[in-house]
């Protein structure tokens, strides 16, 4: 065989190998296209339950909003911020060794699952066990947003505020439109006195949920620390218009007449 025909039959197999590189890459894109789908699916589902279950936690129907996140939590069962809302729902009703057992048969029953393994450790006092379990879920996968919130939530526990804000960065990276990971990483600057860092996190949470409660009274309290009295004020008008039954109401109210003259 000459070069030329050589050469030849060396630019058909490389062809021939494109071609089915090409192909393989296709048809991965493709399979993880479809589970990204079914996740995004199940979620947007999940998605209206959730937001009435909210709704009935903050009018203080609890029964009514355990049933709604249930049904959420069945449409999604993955759905992070449904079994925070339930965890809250139960812990209120003083339900928290229930609680623990749950999620710790949840964990167990799903082995290797970094959200299962989140939702139990949140709920542990040992702050030692906690970061243990955390930093097992970025064992698994390290680019999985909650055990780098967790690490955050522990490191802020200890007060060690530069850790903290580290690993919430990190969430925030991975996962830039869950208001939770901004929400905390504006809390953490507002302790460190970086207050237009902090108002420009919490402001975000807000912009992504703008019902996030918690994020408004979070964002009243960075404008209080700017000397921006009218925008605390009105912040916190927010916060209880979304959270009528919230159990610091009235020291809310209270505190919006100081900040705006007598008015509420």
């Amino acid at each position: 065989m000459n070069s030329w025909e050589t050469n030849v039959n060396n630019m058909k197999k490389t062809r021939t190998s494109l071609l089915l590189t090409a192909f393989i890459l296709a048809i991965s894109v493709l399979v993880a296209g479809c589970f990204a789908s079914s996740e995004e699916k199940m979620r947007r589902k999940a998605i209206p339950f959730y937001r009435e279950a909210l709704d009935y936690f903050y009018d203080g129907q609890f029964p009514i909003a355990k049933d709604k996140v249930l049904l959420a939590m069945k449409q999604y069962p993955q759905f992070v911020e449904a079994h925070i809302l339930y965890q809250r729902i139960l812990a209120h009703d003083k339900m928290t060794k229930e609680l623990l057992k749950e999620y710790h048969k949840l964990m167990k029953d799903h082995p290797g699952n970094p959200i299962y393994i989140y939702l139990y450790a949140r709920l542990l006092d040992d702050l030692d066990e906690q970061e243990r379990l955390y930093k097992r879920i970025l064992d698994i996968d390290k680019d999985c947003p909650w055990g780098y919130f967790g690490l955050g939530w522990v490191s802020y526990k200890r007060m060690d505020y530069a850790t903290a804000a580290e690993n919430f960065q990190k969430a925030v990276q991975l996962d830039p439109k869950n208001p939770l990971f901004h929400l905390n990483l504006g809390a953490v600057y507002y302790l460190m006195g970086h207050s237009h860092d902090a108002t420009d996190e919490i402001l975000k949470a807000t912009e992504l949920d703008p019902k996030f409660a918690n994020a408004w009274y979070s964002l009243a309290a960075t404008y209080y620390q700017r000397a921006e009295f009218d925008k605390a004020a009105e912040a916190l008008r927010k916060y209880i218009n979304i959270y009528p039954a919230a159990p610091d109401r009235r020291k809310v109210e209270k505190t919006i007449m100081q900040l705006s003259g007598g008015k509420l």
